[in-house]
């Protein structure tokens, strides 16, 4: 394995641990809020943690772990759109997706990218 391929590794890894963090800390608020989550806001918060989980399984299976974030990225963005819609943020819709799903998406294929170039010849 090269030292680049090793940066790129490490760099993926910092930055999964940061956007799940953030995303982390957004879900915890949701939760423990005294109102309740809404029900279209029901599905995001389950994907999102099943995206998380994804990329916690990329530490140790790359191409696996990176496969499911970027389903779950896909899943966010769906249920993202979903839940805008009913909740009237119509306007605000194309933000609110890319903010979800893209930095999810990013680090997935930045996981698949490094198991492929990781695998045995």
């Amino acid at each position: 394995m090269t030292e680049a391929v090793r940066l790129v590794r490490w760099a993926t890894r910092l930055s999964s641990i940061a956007v799940s963090s953030v995303f982390l800390l957004i879900m915890a608020l949701a939760i423990t809020n005294e109102d309740a989550p809404q029900t279209p806001a029901i599905p995001v918060l389950v994907l999102l943690a099943l995206t998380i989980m994804g990329c916690i399984a990329a530490w140790r299976w790359e191409k696996i772990g990176g496969g499911a974030a970027i389903i779950g990225a896909i899943g966010l963005g769906i249920a993202v759109y979903a839940a805008s819609s009913a909740f009237g943020l119509d306007s605000y819709l194309l933000l609110l997706m890319s903010m979800y799903s893209l930095p999810f998406l990013v680090i997935g294929i930045l996981f698949l990218a490094c198991g492929y170039l990781t695998r045995p010849s």
